[in-house]
Parts: C-alpha cells; structure tokens; sequence
C-alpha cells in the first residue's frame, strides 16, 4: 500500500491505496517544514491515521509539500515520517512538482497553480527544468487568489465599483476601511483574507466590472508566469487550484485568445487523485 500527501501551510490531504480499489483519505494540518515540528508530525499522523490501517502496511510515501523545495530544510519532517511509518521508503517532493505529475503526468508541459498563492513551471515529463521566481503576494503572485482579493477591496474602498454593485458588496461583506485594514495589517493571516473575497466577486461575476478584475488579472499571471517559457503554445497547460476551477470559463477563454485551444488545457481543483493514477500508473 502507497500513501500520497499533498500538503500546504494549513491542510495535508492524504490518500492511501493499494492499487486494486481499496483507498482511504484523510486530512492534517498543513506540514510546511518552515512552520511544524518533528513532534507536531508525529503527533497529528497518530491522531488522523486511518485506523482500518497499521502505518508499517505502508511501503512507500510520496510527499509533496509547500516549503519542500529545498532538501536541506526539511530533514525532521522526513525523520518524522520515517518514525511514523517505520518501513516505508519517503519520498518528499515540492509542491509544484506534485502539480506538475498530477497535471502532466509524463508528457512535457507547463503546469501552473492558482489557488490562494500562484506559481509555475515547465516540466519534460521527468522533472521541473524552469520555475519562475515566487515573490509572495505583497510582491508577486499575480493571477493568485491573495492578489486578486487586494485588487478586489482596493477598488471597493476607493469606491471605484458603480454605485449599486458597493451597494451589494457592503451588504454580503458589511467591509470598511477600519475591517479591511484591521484585517491586512493586524490579522494572522491576510494572505487568506483577502482570497476569500473571490467569493463575493464569483457572486458578481457576469458583472463587466469584476469580469475585467478577471481577465485582467490572468492577463498578470500570464505576463508573469507563462510568457516565460518559450514556445509555450507548443505544449499542453495545466492548473490546479480554487482560483483556476471556480473562474475556468473566464481562464480558458484568456488562453484562447493566445492561441490555446481548449483540448490543450486541464484543470483541476485538487492534485491526489490524479497523483495517484501517476504512482499506480
């Protein structure tokens, strides 16, 4: 039995199968190697493991993780993992390769992710070859949910918006300049804050004002994160993440009039299952 984990800085999701139909999932905490300790691992598999399972069934982990980039840093999470499943050979990953293999499995591409954060790459089919640099979203992230939330409320408060869309934001959000900025310069996390006003813009999405908020902010992360690599038209693209899934229509049309057609593009919300069929594949 394999164990695949797709892991950011606030949730793990798990997934255990044994190849022939018998799968268990599960959830964590998010184990960023920058933010968790050795205990803390040991501690929330023990608490989260499936108990139909004994972790020493497990013959090999695969982790993919935000914060997994760099080998030298995650050294007591792979101990961690190590004790836990006491025979397992671990496997830990960065988070952008998981997208990659779960997006393209072995044919050469570029795989991107827009969720909360945003990123990309090119990948041959084996490994990454080039990875634009990630600034975070004070500095980068363009496309991002973060990113597009701090545009979002930075026009919303400005009163840029026409009269009767405010009028509808104030009343789902009940925002002001005191709760935003309260929010971004003194909450724990802002980055999640401000993705979360996608939803109110998803609410207004046939409006032109948040449609061009959209498009304009794909046209960024194009800039950024796909004009990059040359020939890019020439390969498939993929994408994970809340951001790519609940506003596909309005991404997929973007790529078209770059030259994509629609069968060259994939996107997906979530990475297990599909890193799955690429371990069993």
């Amino acid at each position: 039995m394999i164990a695949i984990a797709d892991s950011g800085s606030t949730k793990t999701l798990w997934v255990l199968s044994d190849g022939k139909g018998l799968e268990y999932t599960f959830k964590t905490i998010g184990f960023n190697p920058y933010f968790v300790t050795r205990d803390e691992v040991e501690y929330c598999m023990s608490a989260a493991f499936p108990k139909e399972v004994k972790p020493n069934e497990i013959s090999d982990v695969y982790f993919y993780g935000s914060g997994c980039s760099n080998c030298d840093n995650y050294a007591h999470l792979q101990e961690a993992l190590s004790t836990f499943f006491g025979k397992a050979s671990i496997n830990i990953y960065s988070d952008m390769l998981g997208t990659a293999r779960a997006l393209l499995k072995r044919e050469a591409g570029v795989a991107a992710i827009l969720g909360t954060g945003s990123n990309s790459c090119f990948y041959n089919g084996t490994e990454i070859t080039k990875n634009p640099v990630s600034l975070g979203y004070i500095l980068g992230d363009e496309g991002s949910g973060a990113t597009i939330g701090k545009t979002f409320i930075k026009r919303y408060l400005e009163g840029r918006f026409d009269a009767e869309l405010t009028k509808q934001i104030f009343a789902e959000t009940g925002e002001t300049v005191t709760t935003v900025l309260n929010s971004v310069y003194k909450g724990e996390h802002p980055n999640r804050y401000l993705a979360n006003f996608t939803k109110t813009i998803n609410n207004h999405i046939e409006h032109p004002q948040m449609q061009e908020l959209m498009r304009q902010s794909f046209r960024d992360f194009f800039g950024n994160y796909l004009f990059v690599y040359p020939d890019y038209l020439k390969y498939r693209i993929g994408f994970c993440g809340s951001i790519a899934y609940y506003f596909s229509g309005i991404l997929v049309e973007e790529l078209e009039k770059l030259g994509y057609s629609r069968d060259n593009v994939f996107i997906i919300n979530e990475v297990t299952t599909e890193l799955l069929k690429y371990h069993l594949g």
